[in-house]
């Protein structure tokens, strides 16, 4: 099975960049389905942490594999427009974990983001990816193609669905699934974003913290955000679960600046 697909989020994002043996980069264009009211959302800008940190991850435990565990990110200024930039080290390689840094610049160079990943480590054959070769002291030049540039809400690209104030489901389908056949954890990530700002009766997530527990089974997924603070900023409590059983897959804080 090849991942990503041909119809697909990480496609669409259009992600290009580099690697070495302890550092790992990608960019996007801004484009409008990109964007909310501050900029580019939060949730792209943890799809992008995602992916930039599972890279170099990866190459520093090859050929073992990784889940996501855990993923935040913090916006310093918004980022309206060019290019966004992640960039990746490890912080800490252990024997069942690996730890890494995200920093995110706009085409500037300026700081607008932070992010920090936790993965666990697993057994290679758990996955239909495949890993590039081993990377020594050169620069490795990467790209996904194939995708066509998101100008229409991202939302409506993975299949939210609105089911009332701080609520929403989508199914699992090729265009938002990670390399195990289940949902892709920067997709969930936007949808907790969502549903953060649903919440709130609108305004964009400017801090998001998201704890994976489970895989997505058969779905759908519902995700559902309550607001437990106002002020000085609303912070939600976001749960998404696998509609198919109940069961919760994962957790998500989400900090939102009004309108």
């Amino acid at each position: 099975m090849t991942y990503p697909p041909e119809r697909h989020l990480l496609r669409d994002l259009a992600f290009r960049g580099e690697r070495t043996h302890d550092r790992a980069s990608n960019r996007i264009d801004v484009t409008p389905g990109l964007l909310d009211d501050r900029g580019v959302r939060v949730g792209v800008l943890a799809t992008m942490v995602d992916v930039t940190g599972a890279a170099i991850a990866l190459a520093s435990i090859r050929p073992d594999w990784i889940a996501t565990s855990d993923l935040g990110v913090h916006v310093v200024r918004p980022i309206e427009r060019g290019e966004v930039e992640v960039t990746c080290t490890p912080l800490r390689v252990g024997a069942r974990s690996i730890v890494v840094d995200a920093r995110i610049v706009d085409d500037h160079r300026s700081l607008c983001a932070v992010g920090r990943m936790a993965f666990a480590r697993i057994p290679g054959s758990a996955t239909a990816a495949t890993m590039d070769e081993a990377v020594g002291d050169e620069t490795v030049h990467h790209a996904i193609d194939g995708g066509r540039p998101i100008a229409d809400p991202i939302d409506e690209l993975c299949g939210f669905t609105p089911v009332g104030p701080g609520q929403l489901r989508f199914d699992k389908g090729d265009y938002v699934r990670n390399s195990f056949g289940t949902v892709n954890g920067g997709v969930l990530a936007l949808a907790a974003d969502a549903a953060a700002a649903s919440a709130c009766g609108g305004g964009s997530a400017v801090d998001l913290q998201i704890h994976y527990l489970e895989q997505i089974g058969d779905g759908p997924v519902g995700v559902t955000g309550e607001v437990v603070r106002d002020d000085p900023l609303p912070f939600v409590r976001v749960r998404i679960e696998d509609l198919a059983d109940g069961r919760l897959v994962a957790v998500s804080d989400v900090t939102v600046a009004p309108r």
